[in-house]
C-alpha cells in the first residue's frame, strides 16, 4: 500500500508519523529539540539542530513504512511559522534562528506603528514581533556586518524545503505570516518590501499550499533509506494544517490548537481583514480558502514551566498526570486564582507585547494545584475572547474541535467546553497537524481526490470524545472573564507600566 510520511517541525520538538492511504497513522519518532529562552525576551534556536534531528526521524520513519510494507509517495511537511534564518551564497546558517516568540524587535515595530494600518490591510496581520518583516529590518539595522553576507532570508520550513529538495520555495500559507504577502494578489507586496526594507530576490519563490516542492535529494535519501526523488510536499503552516485535519471547511465550526502557544480558527472563504485588526487573516492549507485566527502567545509552554519548577522529577507523561489530578483537585475557580497567560505577550486581542504573564489573589492557602488549575482556565478564558471575535465574523459556531498536547487532559477539554459554552470535540487522533499535512500530501500525490475526502476516509469509524458544556458554569466563567479582562486593563495602564522599566 502507498503511504505518506509527515513531518512536523513545532517548537519544541520534531516528529515523524507514517500514514497509509487510508490515514491510519504510526508514530515513527519524536525528537525534543527546545529553543533557548533569555531574560531580555530573545528566543533563539540552534539551525544544526533540524540537520542533525530530520534525517534521524525521516530514517525512522522509512524503517517504520518498511515494516508495514508501505510504499512512501511522499514526505509531507509543515513547520511552525514566522521564525527567520539568514543564510548565505551556499544555504548555510549565519546565526541561531530568530524564533517567532522573539521580542527583540518590540521597539522598532513600536515605531511603525503608524503604517500598521496600511499593513494589516494587506497582509490580515497587524506590525507585531512575531511576525517576519520586521525580524528583517531588525536584522538589517542591529547585525549589518552579517546582513551583508546574507543571499537569503528565510523561515524554517524554507530552511527544511531547501536541505531535502535544493530549491527556496514557501508555500502562500507561510507567506501569509510575514506582514509582506498582499492577501488579494497572493503575492509579496511591493510596497510593504520597501516599507520594511526586503529586497524580494532573498525571499523564497511563492506557490500554493499542498504543492509538490521538489524531489528528495540524493544525499538524504542514502542517509535516511527513502527514495531518491521522492516527492515533497509543502503542506502548509502548522496550525493551517491543524485546522484542516479538524475538518474545518465552513464557518459551522472553529478548532482551537493547543501547543507551546495556542490558536482559536475559523474558516473564511474570501479574505476578511478586521476594521478594529483582532483578529489575523491568513492563507488556509486548503487552497482557494482562508482562515482567521486569533492567538494567545503563551499556552502548553507555561504549564510546561510549571512542572518543570514545581514538579519534582517533572519530566514525562507521569508529572503531567499528577498536575492534572491537582487541578481537577482545586475545582473551578483555582482557589481564586486568576492566570493571565501573557508570559510572552498578548496576542489576540490586544497585540501587546509589552503584556506580561500574572498569577493575581494568592494567598498562603494557595496550593500548587490551584496554580494548576488557574493556568487551564486562563488559557480557555483567553481562547473564549477569540471565539467571540470569531463568532462576530462568521455567526455562531455550533462546536469547537481541539487538539494539541494539552487537550490529552479531560480536564482541559471540559474547562474549554464550560468557559466556551459549546461542545469541544476531540477526535481520538490527537495530532491534528499531521493529519492535516497528510490531506495535503494525500491529494497533491493523488493517493486522495480532493481535501474533504481524504479527512472523510481518515476518521471513517472514529469515535470522537464529545464534552459538553454545564450550563450551570455560564455565568461563573462569564465573572472569570470579566475579572481577567479587568486585570489587563488595569495592568495596561501606562502609569503602572512605568514602573517596571
Amino acid at each position: 500500500m502507498s503511504g505518506i510520511i509527515t513531518i512536523d517541525i513545532g517548537t519544541t520538538s520534531l516528529r515523524s508519523i507514517v500514514f497509509d492511504a487510508e490515514g491510519r497513522a504510526w508514530p515513527a519518532d519524536q525528537r525534543t529539540n527546545m529553543p533557548s529562552y533569555y531574560p531580555d525576551g530573545r528566543v533563539e534556536q540552534d539551525t544544526e539542530a533540524w540537520l542533525r534531528l530530520l534525517p534521524a526521524v525521516l530514517k525512522s520513519a522509512a524503517e517504520c513504512a518498511s515494516a508495514r510494507g508501505i510504499i512512501v509517495s511522499g514526505i509531507s511537511l509543515t513547520a511552525q511559522r514566522s521564525s527567520l534564518i539568514p543564510v548565505d551564497a551556499e544555504g548555510r546558517a549565519l546565526r541561531p534562528a530568530i524564533m517567532w516568540q522573539d521580542q527583540r524587535s518590540s521597539e522598532l515595530a513600536a515605531s511603525m506603528a503608524g503604517n500598521e494600518r496600511l499593513v494589516f490591510e494587506r497582509t490580515g496581520l497587524r506590525i507585531s514581533p512575531v511576525f517576519s518583516a520586521i525580524k528583517m529590518l531588525w536584522l538589517r539595522r542591529n547585525e549589518a556586518e552579517l546582513f551583508a553576507r546574507t543571499r537569503r532570508l528565510i523561515g524554517i520550513q524554507d530552511f527544511v524545503v531547501h536541505m531535502l529538495t535544493g530549491r527556496y520555495v514557501t508555500d502562500h500559507s507561510f507567506g501569509s505570516r510575514t506582514n509582506l504577502f498582499d492577501l488579494k494578489s497572493l503575492g509579496w507586496s511591493p510596497e510593504l518590501l520597501s516599507l520594511f526594507e526586503v529586497e524580494e530576490d532573498m525571499l523564497c519563490e511563492l506557490i500554493p499550499p499542498g504543492s509538490v516542492v521538489g524531489g528528495l535529494g540524493k544525499a538524504t535519501a542514502e542517509a535516511t533509506g527513502l527514495t531518491a526523488g521522492t516527492p515533497v510536499i509543502s503542506a502548509g503552516g502548522d496550525q493551517q494544517c491543524a485546522a484542516l485535519g479538524l475538518g474545518l471547511f465552513s464557518a459551522e465550526r472553529a478548532v482551537t490548537n493547543t501547543g507551546t502557544g495556542s490558536y482559536l480558527i475559523g474558516h473564511s472563504g474570501q479574505p476578511w481583514i478586521d476594521s478594529e485588526m483582532r483578529l489575523s487573516c491568513n492563507v488556509s492549507a486548503v487552497p482557494g480558502a482562508f482562515i482567521l485566527e486569533a492567538a494567545v502567545l503563551s499556552s502548553g509552554s507555561i504549564y510546561r514551566w510549571l512542572r518543570e519548577n514545581l514538579w519534582a522529577g517533572g519530566e514525562g507523561a507521569d508529572a503531567f498526570a499528577a498536575m492534572n489530578a491537582e487541578a481537577e483537585a482545586s475545582g473551578p475557580g483555582a482557589g481564586g486564582l486568576v492566570m493571565l497567560p501573557h508570559f510572552k505577550g498578548a496576542g489576540s486581542p490586544h497585540w501587546d507585547s509589552a503584556a506580561r504573564g500574572l498569577f493575581y489573589n494568592l494567598s498562603l492557602s494557595t496550593k500548587r494545584g490551584d496554580l494548576a488549575r488557574a493556568i487551564l482556565e486562563g488559557i480557555a478564558i483567553e481562547l473564549s475572547e477569540s471565539l467571540a471575535l470569531v463568532e462576530e465574523v462568521c455567526g455562531r459556531v455550533g462546536s469547537v474541535s481541539v487538539s494539541g498536547g494539552l487537550t490529552g487532559s479531560g480536564l482541559f477539554n471540559q474547562i474549554q467546553a464550560d468557559v466556551f459554552g459549546r461542545p469541544v470535540v476531540r477526535y481520538p487522533m490527537g495530532e491534528a497537524t499531521s493529519l492535516g499535512a497528510w490531506i495535503a500530501g494525500a491529494v497533491a500525490t493523488g493517493l486522495a481526490a480532493g481535501h474533504r475526502e481524504a479527512f472523510a476516509r481518515a476518521t471513517a469509524g472514529a469515535d470522537p470524545e464529545r464534552f459538553e458544556p454545564d450550563a450551570a458554569m455560564g455565568d461563573f466563567y462569564g465573572k472569570r472573564r470579566q475579572q481577567a479582562g479587568g486585570l489587563y486593563a488595569a495592568l495596561a495602564n501606562p502609569a503602572f507600566r512605568g514602573l517596571f522599566p
